[in-house]
């Protein structure tokens, strides 16, 4: 009778510590998302500042975080002020963006033409001098389009933010 009862109490909890305990829906950092990999979640500002794109893989940090709930959109003030601040970072620093979106393009091409991720890696290397360059003005952005942010949306944000975002493609000592 014990083990009747213990067999299916034991999977029923397997199964359950296999879930997710949030209902959230879960943000899926994409190691196709270039911005991410470059910059890590300060990549997640870079959204709209190299063009536009083809495809359904994006590669300047959009994949990195689940929309915001209803109750916590941002107001077009906000907005605008993003887009404000993304438009400046832009015009500052176009040179910069379009040689990286560039590779980035190339990267993706690769990447949906079945090249391996090491053949991958090896395009984005090239973009590494260019990154290591705009880093400090990326992470200045990212604090910036953060201020914009009320508590509730950055507390939000916090607690559905991926469980890791790729080590960004930094220095090499």
């Amino acid at each position: 009778m014990l083990r009747k009862f213990i067999a299916p109490a034991l999977a029923a909890t397997l199964v359950l510590a296999a879930c997710e305990s949030s209902t959230a829906p879960a943000a899926t950092t994409s190691d196709d998302d270039f911005a991410l990999v470059m910059f890590g979640e300060a990549g997640t500002s870079l959204e709209n500042t190299m063009g536009p794109q083809t495809g359904a893989r994006p590669f300047d940090g959009r994949s990195a975080f689940p929309p915001l709930p209803d109750s916590l959109q941002l107001t077009q003030a906000q907005r605008d002020s993003i887009a404000a601040l993304r438009a400046s970072f832009r015009a500052a620093n176009q040179s910069t963006l379009d040689s990286m979106k560039a590779i980035f393009e190339a990267a993706k091409t690769a990447r949906e033409g079945g090249s391996t991720r090491e053949e991958v890696r090896a395009i984005l290397v090239t973009a590494r001098p260019l990154a290591e360059a705009l880093r400090p003005k990326v992470i200045i952005l990212h604090q910036a389009i953060r201020a914009v942010l009320t508590n509730a949306q950055r507390a939000w944000l916090e607690a559905h933010r991926p469980r890791r975002f790729p080590t960004p493609m930094g220095p090499r000592p």
